[in-house]
């Protein structure tokens, strides 16, 4: 996944989780710098998980770029309950 990628599916995660179309969202800037997000794709080694609050939401991202909102783990356009 690239960095713009990772950024990307934050917020398709989180639209979905709000029913809403992404546009709709608050701009992500709002509440984490998405650089941070950017900077967390890559070859990094070892286990480590990242944590941030969006509006309601609690979003993780594994170092695997697994995405989880409010502990439920989003995939391709869907939170897995």
């Amino acid at each position: 996944m690239t960095e713009t990628d990772l950024v990307v599916k934050v917020v398709e995660a989180i639209a979905n989780v709000d029913g809403v179309d992404q546009e709709e969202l608050d701009p992500l800037y709002t509440y984490i710098d998405p650089g941070m997000l950017e900077n967390l794709s890559g070859p990094e080694k070892g286990e480590w998980s990242f944590t941030f609050q969006y509006a309601a939401h609690q979003v993780t991202i594994t170092q695997d770029e697994q995405i989880f909102v409010d502990g439920e783990l989003y995939t391709s356009s869907k939170v897995t309950r």
